[in-house]
């Protein structure tokens, strides 16, 4: 009879817990891992979960940063091109180049036009289903293509309207700026249109009288009255009218008196009275003012238009001519700008245009987009098309490529030449002026704090891998050596149980 006694009981009890132990090692072998759940790991679960969760972070990051950085990178060519493109331009603008095409085009004109079409291109261009240059509105395509931009589109003037409208309301009902010349007796008068206007036309900045017996009365809003006495001015002598522009630049013309017949460019004749002087004053200065307003006047007036159609940052809407209609009397007797509708105006820009408060930063268009890369830091690499770097560079080509010029007129040349050298000035983004390569700056930092962030990024993820791998990991070299014990172990175990299963009261006795 087979004795079933406490050893035998206890015996197997510990095999059964050894064969479980074999297993559990056995699993760890397979696996590399001491437990396929958190509660396996006793006390060191927490820190498991502690590190995993960490390492998930920073996966996160990492994910955004790799979106980020294909933004970003498109962003850095796209901009490396928009700064390349003004000095392009202006190196194919020869202001002294006056030749019309027989589209009446001239060769820097055509070279523009280019120019525009491809920075629409360029600040139309998306990354990742998004548009770059929008804002927030990143699934708004933000400019109009150039066609719209510059010839409207059905009863919504673009640019060339717009600027059509804006010379004749500089020019005046007379054609002139709004100076109206005008002659009574031995006083000359450079008067101003009725009813005045401060934003169109010509401007009186200053004067300097060197004509021997002449006075003037008058001053620089009211208009000028130059009386010429009995004593006649001595060959030689000037009369200098300084002249504001309406894009704020500035015109000067110079009166000389002569005694030569005929008198040369810019002289007048001194007459045998006070009268006969006054009146070869007045034809002078009549001739010489609407010279300038047909070259300077009317390059500023369409350099002033551009910027009042494609300004808009910060919320504002394009300006147009405030008349009653658009007839070239109505228009020419304007006083003062409106904001355009949507309805009777091309918006250029379509993109996100939130308000912009100096000093705010957070309404900055940097801030439009932005990133969480790590913890507590963010990265800000938002643009609109519509801010001054890229809104220049719009601007001064799209009023080049607009122009219009006619080989039969005598001033267009004049124009010309004084329209490019605006357009290069612009072109130069010198002083205080913000350029493309200014706000790609910007951008490129945000690009390198990203960068910088991916690096530290995968360096923490291997600590914490590392971490994570001690806690939960196992060495397969001990688990082995255990294994190997474990077997020994049962072994004697087992022999002794089998043993301890054949004793009887016979064999005992």
């Amino acid at each position: 009879m087979a004795i079933n006694n406490v050893a035998l009981r206890t015996t197997l009890a510990q095999l059964t817990r050894m064969r479980g132990d074999l297993e559990t090692l056995q699993q760890q072998l397979g696996s590399g891992k001491k437990a396929d759940t958190y509660g396996g790991l006793g006390a060191q679960r927490s820190l498991s979960v502690s590190f995993r969760a960490r390492v998930a972070e920073v996966e996160s990051y990492t994910s955004t940063v790799d979106m980020v950085g294909l933004r970003v990178k498109l962003m850095d060519s796209t901009m490396t091109r928009l700064s390349a493109v003004p000095n392009d331009i202006r190196s194919a603008i020869d202001p002294n180049s006056y030749v019309l095409r027989q589209d009446g085009k001239t060769d820097a004109q055509k070279v523009a036009r280019i120019g525009l079409d491809e920075v629409i291109g360029l600040l139309n261009a998306q990354a990742d289903g998004r548009y770059l240059f929008a804002g927030t509105d990143a699934e708004t395509r933000p400019v109009v293509d150039l066609n719209t931009m510059l010839e409207g589109d059905g009863s919504r003037y673009g640019l060339r309207r717009v600027t059509e409208d804006r010379l004749v309301a500089d020019l005046g009902v007379q054609g002139m700026g709004r100076l109206e010349p005008s002659v009574a007796g031995p006083t000359a008068t450079l008067g101003l249109q009725d009813p005045p206007s401060d934003v169109f036309g010509f401007k009186i900045a200053s004067f300097e009288n060197d004509l021997a017996g002449t006075t003037v009365a008058g001053d620089e809003t009211t208009g000028l009255a130059v009386t010429f006495s009995g004593t006649p001015p001595s060959a030689g002598d000037t009369f200098r009218l300084s002249l504001t522009n309406p894009d704020g630049t500035s015109s000067s013309i110079t009166l000389t008196a002569t005694t030569a017949d005929p008198p040369g460019d810019g002289e007048f004749a001194i007459g045998g009275d006070p009268d006969t002087t006054a009146a070869n004053f007045n034809d002078v200065l009549t001739r010489k003012i609407r010279q300038t307003a047909k070259s300077d006047l009317s390059a500023a007036s369409a350099v002033q238009a551009g910027r009042e159609f494609f300004d808009t940052y910060g919320g504002a809407m394009p300006k147009r001519v405030d008349a009653a209609s658009t007839d070239p009397a109505d228009l020419a007797s304007a006083t003062g700008l409106r904001d355009a509708t949507t309805g009777d105006t091309v918006q250029w820009y379509r993109g996100s245009n939130n308000p912009v408060v100096d000093g705010d930063p957070t309404t900055q268009p940097r801030n439009d987009v932005k990133a969480r890369i790590d913890t507590n830091v963010d990265i800000a690499y938002g643009a609109r098309a519509n801010e001054e770097a890229f809104r220049t560079l719009v601007q001064s080509l799209a009023t080049v490529a607009v122009a219009e010029f006619d080989a039969a007129e005598t001033n267009d040349g004049a124009r010309y030449q004084a329209l490019m050298e605006r357009s290069r000035d612009a072109l130069a983004f010198d002083g205080e002026a913000v350029s493309p390569a200014d706000v790609h700056a910007e951008i490129a930092v945000a690009a390198k704090v990203a960068t910088d962030a991916k690096e530290r990024h995968q360096v923490n993820k291997s600590v914490m891998l590392d971490m994570v791998d001690g806690v939960e990991g196992v060495t397969m070299e001990e688990v082995a050596a255990q294994i190997l014990a474990l077997r020994t172990r049962m072994e004697a175990s087992y022999q002794a149980t089998a043993r301890i299963s054949q004793l009887s009261l016979v064999n005992y006795l």
